[in-house]
């Protein structure tokens, strides 16, 4: 089944890899192991040592949240999007309260 991995801007500032590609793959594991093996840069960043997704990092597939971060047993069907997003933290109150919307 072929499914389109999306990876965050946040992971590609770290990494040079393009913001999409597509993969064969039945479960979130097998799409995760092709993109590895395309870009193996990757590997490092998104698992860990014993192969489960590290802390810091989320998976998504279409717009949920995967179940088994662990063995990454989630199913993907055809057509389906696997957005990877490395959490996001830090920066200061100014950051948010300088923000302004149009309508200030």
């Amino acid at each position: 089944m072929s499914v389109e991995i999306r990876m965050a801007r946040g992971l590609r500032v770290h990494v040079d890899v393009p913001e999409r590609v597509s993969v064969e793959g039945g479960t979130a594991r097998e799409a995760i192991e092709a993109l590895i093996e395309i870009h193996p840069v990757l590997r490092r960043f998104v698992l860990d040592d014993a192969r489960r997704l590290r802390r810091h990092v989320n998976l998504f597939i279409n717009d949920e949240q995967i179940s088994d971060r662990d063995q990454l047993s989630d199913p993907v069907s055809d057509g389906d999007r696997i957005h990877i997003l490395p959490a996001v933290s830090g920066g200061t109150s100014e950051d948010t309260h300088g923000l302004r919307s149009e309508h200030d």
